[in-house]
C-alpha cells in the first residue's frame, strides 16, 4: 500500500543535547511492503519513505515498534506515527483524509505482528522520480507553441494561466482541473464560456481580460460559481450591458470592468455587499443606478465616462396607479420567490428582471418617478479617481421613487435615505 503526502521526519533525541530541526516537511511517498528476493526470509514489514533526494528510501520495521499514532487531525489529512528504533516521529500532513486513515489502520496492524495475507503489500522497490515529485500547482502558458496539444494539464494545477495563445474556446481538459482557484485566459479570442464551466467549483479568480466577449457570461453567476469567485476581471471587451444576475456574486470582492461599452450598471449592483475594488474607467456610462451608493468601496475608479451634466427633478405624474402586473411583480420581488422560464412565460421573467430599486428599498417597474442628481463618489470610497481630466470627483445617479409617499419624503429631504 502506498500514500503520497509530506513528511517531516523528527529525531527525539535532539532536544536532550540542545538541538533542534527546521521543521519543515517533504513531499513523499510512503509504502509499507517486505523486502523481495532473498532479503525477505525472516518476512519483516517494513515502512519505506522516499524522497525526491532520497529514492531508494528510509525503512522503519513495524513489528513492535510503533510506540503511538497519533491521528485526532486525520480528518485534515495529519498524523504522527512514533517509532521506537529509531526515536523518530514520523509527522505527516497534506495526505488525503481517507487513504490516510486506511494507511494508519495497516500500520496498526503490521506493528501487533497480525497476518497480513490477504492485504496486498507493496514492493519496497525505488519509485520512479515522477511518483515522488511534488504535484504542479502553477503552469504559466504565453505561447501558443507551448499549449500541450498531446498530453493533459497536470490535474493538481491551482493555478493556470493561458495567455496570447488566440484560443478561441475553454478546452474541456481545463474545466476537469478540479483543484482550480486561480484562471487567466486574458489577450485571447473567447467570445463565450461553456456551461460546464460551473465545474470549476474552487474557482476564487478568473481574468477574462482582452478578449472578444460580447455578452455577459451567465454561466458565472450559476450557485457553484457564484459561492467561490471573489476576483472577476472582464475589462477590455465588448461589453454592451450587465444582467441583474450579476448580484448573485455574492462574494465577489474584485471587479474590473474597463474598456468596454457598457451603458449602464445592473441597477441591484449594490447587492455585492462584499464588493471593495470597483473599476469601470472607459466605458459608456452616462449615469449610475441608486443602488450604486449602497457600495463601501476601498477604491473606484470611474475616469472617462460620458457622464450626463443635467440633474432631473422627479414628478408625480408616473406614480399615480400601478398596474395589476406592477403589483403582482412587486410582491414576488419582494417575497424573493423563485422564478424561472420553465414556471413563467419568457417576456414575464425579462419583465421581473427589469426591476427598479426606489429609494425606499422597495421595487417599482413602470409606476415610478425617474430623477438624476450629481453624487460625490466619495461618500461610498476613500479613494476615488477623478470622472474627468478636471478632477472632479462627481457623478449623476439614477434613482426611482414608487408611490407619492417616497416622492413627498424625497422633496422634504432630497438626501436621506429611508426605508419601509
Amino acid at each position: 500500500m502506498r500514500l503520497t503526502c509530506d513528511v517531516d521526519v523528527v529525531n527525539r533525541l535532539l532536544p536532550s543535547h540542545n538541538l533542534k530541526k527546521s521543521g519543515r516537511s517533504c513531499h513523499s511517498q510512503l509504502s509499507i511492503g517486505k523486502k523481495t528476493g532473498i532479503q525477505n526470509k525472516d518476512g519483516t514489514v517494513y515502512l519505506m519513505i522516499c524522497t525526491v533526494k532520497d529514492r531508494n528510501g528510509t525503512k522503519f520495521a513495524l513489528r513492535d515498534n510503533v510506540e503511538q499514532i497519533f491521528g485526532r487531525f486525520i480528518c485534515e489529512g495529519k498524523a504522527t506515527i512514533r517509532i521506537k528504533d529509531p526515536p523518530k516521529d514520523l509527522c505527516l500532513s497534506k495526505g488525503d483524509p481517507l487513504q490516510l486513515k486506511s494507511f494508519l489502520n495497516l500500520v496498526k496492524v503490521g506493528a501487533q505482528g497480525k497476518d497480513l495475507g490477504k492485504v496486498t503489500l507493496s514492493s519496497l522497490s525505488i519509485p520512479s522520480a515522477k511518483k515522488v515529485e511534488k504535484p504542479k500547482t502553477k503552469l504559466v502558458i504565453l505561447n501558443r507553441r507551448d499549449y500541450p496539444m498531446t498530453t493533459n494539464f497536470p490535474s493538481s494545477l491551482e493555478q493556470l494561466q493561458v495567455s496570447k495563445c488566440s484560443v478561441k474556446r475553454v478546452d474541456s481538459r481545463i474545466l476537469q482541473l478540479k483543484h482550480l482557484q486561480v484562471l487567466n485566459l486574458s489577450e485571447n479570442c473567447l467570445k463565450e464560456l461553456p456551461d460546464l464551466m460551473e465545474n470549476l467549483k474552487n474557482l476564487r479568480e478568473l481574468n477574462l481580460s482582452v478578449n472578444q466577449l460580447s455578452h455577459f457570461p451567465m454561466v458565472l453567476c450559476k450557485p457553484k460559481l457564484a459561492e467561490a469567485l471573489s476576483v472577476l476581471d472582464i475589462s477590455h471587451n465588448e461589453l454592451t450591458v450587465l444582467p441583474p444576475h450579476l448580484c448573485l456574486l455574492r462574494h465577489l470582492v474584485h471587479l474590473k470592468l474597463d474598456h468596454n461599452k457598457l451603458i449602464t450598471l445592473p441597477v441591484t449592483i449594490g447587492r455585492l455587499s462584499q464588493l471593495k475594488f470597483l473599476t469601470a474607467s472607459h466605458n459608456e456610462l452616462q449615469c449610475l443606478p441608486a443602488s450604486f451608493l449602497r457600495l463601501q468601496l476601498e477604491s473606484l475608479d470611474m475616469f472617462c465616462n460620458p457622464f450626463s451634466a443635467e440633474e432631473q427633478t422627479p414628478s408625480q405624474d408616473n406614480v399615480e396607479f400601478p398596474t395589476l402586473m406592477e403589483i403582482t411583480a412587486r410582491a414576488i420581488k419582494a417575497k424573493r420567490l423563485l422564478y424561472d422560464e420553465e414556471s413563467l412565460h419568457g417576456h414575464l421573467c425579462q419583465y421581473l428582471d427589469s426591476a427598479r430599486t426606489c429609494w425606499c428599498g422597495g421595487y417599482c417597474f413602470q409606476c415610478a418617478t425617474r430623477y438624476v442628481q450629481k453624487m460625490d463618489m466619495c461618500r461610498i470610497s476613500p479613494n476615488v479617481t477623478s470622472v474627468d481630466l478636471f478632477g472632479r470627483k462627481e457623478a449623476p445617479v439614477e434613482s426611482y421613487l414608487c408611490s407619492q409617499k417616497c416622492l413627498q419624503r424625497f422633496r422634504s429631504n432630497p438626501y436621506a435615505y429611508w426605508r419601509k
